[in-house]
């Protein structure tokens, strides 16, 4: 039998560095176990809180001790000041100093707790993150130095193979300052109040604080590698920002407070749905499962401290079905049945089945674009379409799972065309029957994993009615199940059937397109027009991005990122889940526009319609936007942005009772914005 000097020796070997990193969640009958006690305890008085509110102060002390080393003078001879600024040589210094204390910290502590079952395996995923960190900063000094990685080489995903010429001292800067700020320093005082107390809260909170460092630490090469003349690595005031900032309309919906605490309200109910889904996740019975999810939602909206912390903790190493069943939560079950309370009237609200009848976007083909490296060339072989026989009407109406479901929104009773004469059709519209002549194409958000065009009634509905043209909200296929390019596919087939064969079974003859998507819909239009550019096809007269996910390079690093470390809905772990379900091992994000739309070529971007875009600063996917604003702008492009300052992810969707107040004005601002694209 190993000893514990063994593991801890074997963990740190090359062989066993980077496997079982994250460990699975307990289960969810431990959870409920572990809640149930929570439970008791605060009925109970226990004094759990007591002795917490005891110890913070020696808390605080901690924390104390910690922040001292910030002032103090770096003397760490493996990085070579002569060549990197005395900022990045202060970050460095400081980040391995913690980085090897927090190191030996976690070794002690498992030979110190060796037989605490809950505890020990935490320990292991310490001294394994920590040594990684280590072993990159090494690799960064033997950089420095003008040496060779492979003696500390890690693997690829964490490997910094750059010379110093190349790797960006400002990116590496602003991810350490945040490493140091928000996370080493609070592994810290968890380590030191541990050996105190070692409580589930302690154990909770290293799960996160060591999740965050983890994905600190996957960014990192990425932030060495990112381009110096990257916009965000100077300031606003900076010249370079001159002409972006001649683009951007700043928004203040209210004070950062303000936005703040009703962003809160959204956060509740997103931890609410969280604590439903685990209370319910590990019964078979339905009847079980829903009383158990109904006791977890119950307790949470009491224990909104615990259920902070039990979300946090779910989130650091999440169970994939588990949170995308959490997303989807008002798509089926009781909740969806309350969604359509939140719904604007709308007179007609019917889906259409659409067949595949345009030249297809599979895997084949995608993959000989990359050999011939034309995937970021335009084709102009968009084609006739592979199959003329079009659908009768009622056929257009029948519910099929080959065909893409599309929703239909309209003010007015639209006429449905019943018969196949050209000549009667055009009868029926001589005799007074309105014909629209500009449509709306939507695309909705959900981390290309979850939700629909139902879900997104909450505005979709308001932009119909006010502004009194259909829109058609497209119901792609979703991964896991079906990843890329299904979903971009099924939007393709829709745009050009709806182009080219809608008149056939509507009063609307489209002569103004205007394409509008959120977050993940908003990587769909972006791409999709992509697609329309490089095939040939009519390009829409504008595109709406709301928030859009224009980078799916996981590896990619930029400071909004950042934000993910600490966001209740755009959480990083959720942000791998999602890129990683949507995106198969055979593509490459890094050099395919349908996917990353921000590294479109200049002979496509060219092409672009008028683009406008809506991003809150307090965003994970904040900066892609401004990135490709910027190549559009060089372009001499029709682009511009408005920016919501301290708004969310996800606020067009926020505008519904006890949701944010803040989030109605985007909603306005939006439906203004496609009625300019419409008419101009």
């Amino acid at each position: 039998m190993q000893t514990i000097e063994d593991q801890i020796n074997s963990c740190m070997s090359m062989a066993n560095l980077t496997k079982d990193i994250s460990l699975e969640l307990q289960t969810e009958e431990q959870s409920i176990e572990i809640q149930s006690i929570e439970i008791k305890q605060q009925l109970n008085g226990d004094p759990v809180q007591v002795k917490y509110s005891e110890n913070q102060l020696q808390e605080e002390n901690i924390m104390k001790s910690q922040w001292q080393v910030i002032n103090k003078v770096w003397n760490c001879s493996i990085f070579n000041q002569e060549v990197i600024s005395k900022e990045l040589y202060q970050n460095l210094s400081e980040t391995y100093y913690l980085l090897n204390k927090l190191h030996q910290k976690a070794i002690d502590l498992t030979k110190m707790y060796n037989e605490v079952a809950d505890f020990l395996p935490r320990f292991f995923q310490a001294i394994k993150i920590t040594f990684i960190g280590i072993l990159q900063l090494e690799q960064i000094g033997l950089i420095t130095n003008d040496k060779d990685i492979m003696s500390k080489s890690i693997n690829e995903e964490y490997n910094i193979n750059l010379n110093t010429k190349k790797f960006n001292q400002k990116a590496i800067c602003i991810l350490l300052e945040f490493v140091i700020a928000h996370v080493l320093s609070h592994i810290s005082v968890l380590f030191e109040t541990i050996q105190v107390r070692r409580e589930k809260q302690e154990l909770r909170s290293l799960v996160i604080y060591l999740s965050k460092l983890q994905t600190c630490l996957e960014q990192l090469p990425g932030a060495a590698k990112l381009d110096n003349d990257d916009i965000f690595c100077y300031n606003r005031t900076d010249p370079r920002w001159q002409g972006l900032n001649s683009i951007i309309k700043e928004v203040v919906l209210g004070t950062r407070e303000q936005i703040s605490n009703s962003y809160g309200k959204v956060a509740e109910g997103i931890l609410l749905a969280n604590a439903m889904i685990s209370k319910g996740s590990e019964f078979n019975n339905e009847t079980a499962k829903n009383v158990m999810q109904g006791f977890g939602a119950l307790y949470y909206l009491v224990a909104k401290k615990d259920a902070k912390l039990k979300a946090d903790h779910f989130m650091a190493e999440p169970n994939k079905n588990l949170v995308f069943k959490a997303w989807n939560l008002g798509e089926s079950g009781f909740l969806s049945k309350l969604l359509p309370l939140l719904f604007p009237m709308i007179t007609y609200n019917k889906k259409i089945y659409i067949p595949q009848l345009f030249k297809r976007l599979v895997q084949d083909n995608i993959l000989r674009q990359y050999k011939e490296d034309k995937i970021n060339r335009i084709q102009n072989d968009c084609g006739e379409c592979i199959n003329t026989n079009l659908p009768k009407c009622p056929e257009l109406f029948t519910k099929n799972k080959e065909k893409i479901p599309v929703r239909v929104l309209c003010h007015y009773n639209l006429q449905e065309i019943q018969t196949d004469s050209f000549m009667q059709q055009s009868l029926k519209l001589l005799q007074g029957q309105k014909v629209f002549d500009k449509i709306v194409i939507h695309i909705h958000g959900g981390g290309f994993v979850s939700m629909s065009s139902r879900s997104h009634q909450t505005y979709t509905r308001k932009w119909a009615k006010n502004l009194q043209v259909p829109i058609f909200s497209i119901d792609y296929r979703k991964a896991p199940e079906d990843p890329y390019p299904f979903g971009l596919d099924d939007c393709w087939q829709a745009y050009m059937f709806i182009m080219n064969y809608i008149d056939k079974y509507f009063n609307i003859k489209p002569k103004k397109v205007v394409l509008v998507g959120d977050s993940a819909g908003g990587n769909l239009v972006a791409a999709l027009t992509i697609q329309i550019i490089k095939s040939g096809a009519r390009i829409p007269d504008g595109i709406l991005m709301a928030y859009p996910a224009l980078c799916l390079d996981i590896k990619q690093f930029t400071p909004s990122l950042l934000i993910s470390l600490n966001d209740p809905l755009l959480h990083h772990t959720v942000l791998k889940l999602c890129i990683s379900s949507y995106v198969p091992e055979q593509f490459d994000a890094k050099l395919d526009p349908l996917m990353s739309p921000s590294i479109a070529s200049d002979e496509i971007l060219v092409r672009f319609p008028p683009t406008r875009i809506v991003l809150g600063t307090n965003d994970p996917l904040h900066d892609e936007s401004f990135r490709l604003a910027n190549k559009l702008l060089k372009l001499g492009k029709d682009v511009k942005i408005i920016e919501y300052k301290w708004m969310p992810h996800g606020f067009l969707s926020f505008d519904v009772i006890q949701g944010m107040k803040e989030a109605e004005q985007t909603v306005l601002d939006a439906q203004n914005i496609i009625q300019n694209l419409l008419t101009c």
